[in-house]
């Protein structure tokens, strides 16, 4: 079953570049007019795999005169990324749901900012700086960029050009692997080196973006600093997310239900969500964020009574199909959903 097609947008591919030796960046543009989005948003393309298709979430890097920009990092063989950078390229057709997201300069409350990104996790970094390039160029940000080794750090030229133009815009970059020529920072995330590049990470806000093991690594060092919980915000897509993904609350345990999807018939606990049980059991559902946020876990609900606390993940058209995310809804009776 597909998502309600008045909620996609038909977009073109109108230009492919290379970043780095593994990402591109595609321009897409809607034939249905332009498209706004917030920076730091996310974009969930339905990416047509040979097995079917698939949802998959990505943030915009940027976009101008209302095309969107994409940049991603191919992956492993047979995944949405390797396809997109195999058969994603000028002139091609691809449908995907409107930008979504909070993860913006929406949440910004205080002068002194910090961006700390891993691999990929530069893109909404980028999408935000850009930003800031044209609507506060005198404000006071400093970015910490982790890379495996300069051939694979994104935005190099472009960050150098900003930085002469932002007079408060410091950055500072680390890799892995270095190789010769390199004089920037060496090694892996630490408070050490996050504590030099950045001496006064803890008074500052913090948007923090790569792999769960790195954001998680750099919320530790950000508390340790004496930074506060609410001053640090993170964002992550594309991911299975897992079995434990939190909702706001609790529910109260109890003897559970039953889970049909797509005709597989599993058990759920009152305590979980559906995406929670569905792993459990070895059903898959995509994930991105698994905060309600990115819309890529939206399922139909076909019949049941749930508890659904979707975070900005759906339209109001969705929600109106009878469309849910699996990952912040919770069954209140037996449920039956069919993945979109």
């Amino acid at each position: 079953m597909q998502a309600p097609s008045a909620a996609l947008l038909s977009l073109s591919c109108i230009a492919v570049r290379d970043e780095t030796p593994t990402v591109k960046t595609f321009r897409l543009r809607a034939g249905s007019g332009p498209v706004g989005f917030t920076p730091g948003q996310a974009l969930v393309l339905k990416v047509p795999l040979p097995g079917g298709p698939v949802w998959r979430s990505f943030t915009i890097s940027g976009g101008t005169g209302g095309d969107l920009e994409l940049t991603i990092k191919a992956q492993a063989p047979g995944g949405a990324t390797r396809w997109l950078h195999e058969n994603l390229r000028e002139g091609s057709g691809i449908e995907a749901r409107p930008p979504r997201g909070a993860f913006t300069l929406g949440l910004r409350e205080n002068d002194r900012l910090a961006f700390v990104s891993g691999g990929s996790g530069a893109t909404p970094m980028m999408a935000m700086l850009r930003h800031l390039a044209q609507t506060d160029p005198e404000a006071d940000l400093a970015w910490f960029h982790a890379a495996r080794d300069p051939a694979e750090v994104l935005f190099a030229r472009e960050l150098a050009e900003l930085q002469a133009r932002m007079p408060n815009l410091t950055v500072a970059i680390s890799v892995s692997r270095v190789a010769p020529g390199w004089f920037g920072y060496r090694g892996r995330v630490s408070r050490a080196r996050l504590a030099t590049a950045i001496p006064d990470l803890g008074r500052r806000q913090v948007f923090c973006c790569g792999p769960q093991g790195f954001m998680q690594e750099v919320r530790l060092i950000h508390a340790a600093e004496g930074g506060a919980r609410m001053q640090f915000h993170t964002e992550s897509f594309g991911g299975v997310a897992p079995a434990g993904a939190p909702m706001t609350e609790a529910a109260p345990e109890g003897p559970g239900f039953g889970l049909t999807v797509n005709g597989r018939a599993i058990a759920i606990r009152a305590d979980e969500t559906l995406l929670q049980a569905s792993l459990r059991q070895g059903v898959i559902i995509p994930c991105g964020c698994g905060e309600g946020m990115c819309g890529t876990c939206m399922v139909q609900l076909v019949s049941g009574r749930v508890d659904s606390r979707p975070n900005g993940g759906l339209t109001p058209e969705e929600a109106a199909e009878g469309y849910v995310l699996a990952c912040s809804t919770r069954a209140a009776s037996d449920v039956e959903i069919r993945l979109a």
